[in-house]
């Protein structure tokens, strides 16, 4: 599956339609988008933290849900009603 939409596409789509990841600033940006997948980043602010520094399982797993949904919009467009219908993550250590 080849994506539909450029990372410029998808970073426009989410300040337009998304603009509350972006609160704080942008923390979370788009990396690649390739066939059948995408990658992103997060730049922590100090809420994102906790103590000694770790980042937070929270802010982790927003990451890993934003990239799911960029993932798919990727490949078949804006779909602004499009949603994570499950996601699950097991940290084994530290982040």
């Amino acid at each position: 599956m080849q994506p539909v939409l450029t990372i410029g596409e998808v970073h426009r789509f989410l300040e337009t339609d998304f603009p509350q990841i972006h609160t704080d600033g942008r923390v979370m940006s788009v990396t690649e988008i390739a066939s059948g997948r995408a990658s992103m980043r997060l730049d922590p602010l100090e809420r994102h933290l906790r103590p000694g520094g770790t980042v937070s399982g929270p802010a982790l797993f927003a990451l890993a849900d934003v990239t799911a949904y960029v993932a798919v919009i990727a490949h078949i467009g804006v779909v602004p009603l499009a949603v994570t219908t499950s996601l699950n993550i097991n940290f084994l250590r530290l982040p």
